[in-house]
């Protein structure tokens, strides 16, 4: 009898172990998030000594995706900042930018919409029996309007899961 409760102890404690050591972060599937494209609104401002880059705010955004009826950005007031999903399915994403101008607002108004289109590689790969595969996008061309937005410079073609990680900058 002894013998046995040094065994069993041994035995209790090594499960312990070995349950503590096969919980992993990723047992939620928080790997599994949509990856995404951070935007910066930003807008440049010159004098007669210097150029810089400065936050800018739109007064209201509405962004959809072409040809669907998904609404990423529904109406949004004074945005500048947002992130933008890619089409994991197909290697081209097209989002429509519609603007809505509040009186007094300096940037042209014939035109309230702008159409951004993402050319990008999507690289399929496996998270864990659980939680499936996870696609890795990569934006490779980028093609705009240019009816209300000035330029959008690509800063990080991939897209992550990090809010922090600044994409692409939109200037307007």
């Amino acid at each position: 009898m002894r013998k046995i409760i040094p065994f069993i102890l041994f035995i209790l404690c090594g499960s312990l172990i070995a349950s503590i050591i096969s919980c992993t972060e990723d047992d939620d599937c928080s790997g599994n998030e949509r990856h995404m494209l951070a935007a910066k609104i930003l807008t440049v401002i010159k004098t007669d000594s210097a150029v810089w880059e400065t936050s800018y705010s739109l007064d209201s955004l509405t962004v959809y995706a072409f040809g669907t009826d998904s609404i990423i950005i529904n109406n949004d007031l004074d945005v500048s900042s947002l992130r933008l999903p890619l089409r994991t399915n197909v290697e081209e994403t097209t989002l429509v930018f519609s603007y809505t101008f509040h009186e007094g607002d300096t940037l042209p108004q014939h035109n309230d919409k702008d159409t951004l289109v993402f050319r990008h590689h999507n690289t399929p790969y496996f998270l864990t029996l659980d939680c499936n595969f996870v696609v890795k996008q990569e934006v490779t061309d980028l093609r705009y309007t240019t009816h209300v937005l000035d330029s959008i410079v690509i800063v990080n073609p991939t897209a992550t899961l990090n809010d922090d990680k600044e994409n692409i900058k939109i200037y307007y």
